[in-house]
């Protein structure tokens, strides 16, 4: 069990609903209806329990556990045919939610940030287990370099930024990554009056996150070079052209 700093788990956060703008997709409703066949032995896939079910909320600070497990066994799972080991091994999971639980901590509105969490009844208990996160903020320009933008595109067309998007493994497929965008961006639209474009970045070789992008209808806007430890990593960003135009405003 990790145990977070003494000041983030005196209180309970009040649970605060967010609103999911209903965009049609670019692919078809039907195509969300199923859930993910990549984990088989998962048991609690989005069959059992439907999208609809799914109840998008604020994120809590202490939901940061749970948010750095999802992100935790993300990485391993799928990032391992992209990074080097040296970096996987490196990941620190108690500073994981150490990170996510300081970005929580109010206020988050100076630092104009929302994550927004995706929670579903349990299969088996009924309770509400966390299955999806996601987080809108304003654009970090400094973590990567070597901006290469395309035709169209620069820095300035951007105020906001999806920095965070995590679906649990075993129910990757079935719509909530789409979702917790729309609900992350109408937070930003909404909390902190982001009218401008709207980026996501991705590994190059991550084609099956580019795919999904630009099935939800994002363009390819550039490209960028990451740092991680001393691995440079070939990013692209994709984007939307207004916060509102992506949540049909």
């Amino acid at each position: 069990m990790i145990a977070l700093p003494a000041s983030s788990t005196t209180t309970t956060s009040a649970t605060v609903l967010v609103n999911v703008p209903s965009r049609p997709s670019v692919r078809s409703v039907s195509s969300f209806s199923s859930a993910s066949s990549a984990d088989t032995n998962s048991t609690s896939h989005l069959i059992s329990h439907p999208v609809d079910e799914v109840v998008f909320r604020h994120g809590k600070i202490e939901d940061a556990i749970l948010m750095a497990d999802m992100q935790f066994s993300n990485y391993r799972l799928h990032y391992h045919k992209f990074l080097p080991s040296r970096f996987l091994d490196s990941l620190n999971y108690p500073a994981m939610a150490a990170f996510h639980a300081k970005r929580m901590t109010p206020p988050v509105e100076k630092r104009e940030m929302a994550y927004v969490i995706a929670e579903r009844p349990n299969a088996t208990t009924g309770e509400l287990e966390i299955i999806g996160m996601s987080q809108s903020m304003v654009p970090w320009w400094d973590r990567a370099y070597n901006h290469r933008w395309n035709e169209g595109w620069s820095q300035e067309s951007f105020d906001c930024e999806i920095d965070t998007l995590y679906v649990k493994i075993g129910v990757q497929g079935g719509g909530i990554g789409r979702k917790l965008i729309l609900g992350a961006l109408q937070e930003a639209y909404d909390r902190f009056n982001m009218r401008k474009g709207v980026i996501i970045w991705t590994l190059v070789a991550n084609t099956q996150a580019r795919d999904f992008y630009k099935r939800i209808g994002c363009e390819e806007a550039g490209f960028r070079t990451l740092d991680l430890l001393d691995f440079p990593a070939e990013c692209v960003g994709y984007a939307f052209r207004s916060v509102g135009g992506a949540i049909g405003k």
